[in-house]
């Protein structure tokens, strides 16, 4: 029985020739002898029935179609060296420190609540999650994903991608609503108690919008504080209102432990982004944590 050829073995060698500009050089490489080469480029010059070099005793030059066939033989080889790599990725367990930098509640209320469940899956992921409200730079500071409600510019050199999106939300406890008419305008917000956050990076008006209409409201605040969670106990303990991420009270409101007031107003919708150093798919340990990540935040 005639043994098939292996043409991609045979293209390895050509390509392999042409980039070392020699037999000798490209057997070195191959670790095969100067005459399986020069056999190698004859078997596959055969199969093809067409001449892809011309050589002579001092060097050898490409023919018309052996242009033609180096260009598909480079793309080819590329994306099998690609495929090669994704599937060894796939094969090894993600291990490895991961730094993270993210914004203090967030962190507190969402990634910390649940950033064990992804440890366990992983445990070969250390992870260095340090929470503040700076935005960081992650390549000067050694991060391997910041999470942020800002986008980075397309001039950017480095990579983003949605984990999902968060808006806010008026709340305050029954124990400070009682005795009081509940407010159907924003400006009605004004006679109330008022908590507020003021940071650096967050507008500390609150704007709202229902249909065609809209209200800023600058809140004149009783309490304000540059911590969210100071923001929510407060309101918890029947300080007033306060105006807070949705990740921070949907469970109390569903608990009834704090009301949505003026639900119908709509405040702005932010998106929660990733910004990362490297590609995803370069990185099994980042791309398992980015996948987490947005199961979290739908």
């Amino acid at each position: 029985m005639k043994r098939e050829i292996d043409k991609f073995h045979l293209m390895k060698v050509f390509h392999q020739v042409v980039i070392n500009e020699s037999f000798t050089k490209a057997a070195y490489e191959l670790n095969m002898t100067v005459s399986s080469v020069s056999k190698a480029i004859q078997q596959l010059e055969n199969s093809l029935k067409t001449k892809l070099l011309y050589r002579t005793t001092r060097k050898q030059s490409l023919t018309d179609s052996g242009r033609d066939y180096l260009l598909a033989s480079q793309e080819i080889l590329t994306r099998f060296k690609e495929l090669e790599e994704q599937i060894q990725q796939q094969g090894n367990e993600p291990s490895g420190l991961l730094k993270i930098s993210a914004p203090t509640a967030l962190g507190q209320f969402i990634i910390a609540a649940k950033m064990h469940e992804f440890m366990l899956t992983y445990p070969k992921i250390h992870i260095d999650l340090i929470l503040n409200e700076n935005i960081v730079d992650i390549t000067e500071q050694g991060f391997d994903l910041a999470i942020r409600s800002l986008q980075v510019p397309k001039t950017s050199p480095l990579y983003s991608c949605v984990l999902g999106s968060h808006t806010r939300k008026l709340v305050a406890s029954p124990a400070y609503l009682a005795g009081l008419i509940m407010p159907t305008e924003p400006e009605e917000l004004k006679t109330m108690k008022l908590l507020n956050y003021q940071g650096t990076q967050i507008n500390s008006n609150w704007s709202f919008s229902h249909q065609a209409d809209k209200s800023i409201i600058q809140p004149q605040a009783v309490y304000t504080s540059n911590n969210y969670f100071t923001i929510y106990k407060a309101a918890m303990n029947g300080l007033g209102v306060a105006n807070l991420y949705q990740y921070l009270v949907d469970e109390d409101i569903k608990k009834g432990n704090l009301v949505e007031l003026l639900p119908h107003w709509q405040q702005q919708r932010r998106s929660i982004y990733g910004i990362f150093q490297q590609r995803r798919d370069a990185s099994p340990k980042l791309d398992a944590l980015l996948s987490f990540l947005s199961g979290l935040f739908k």
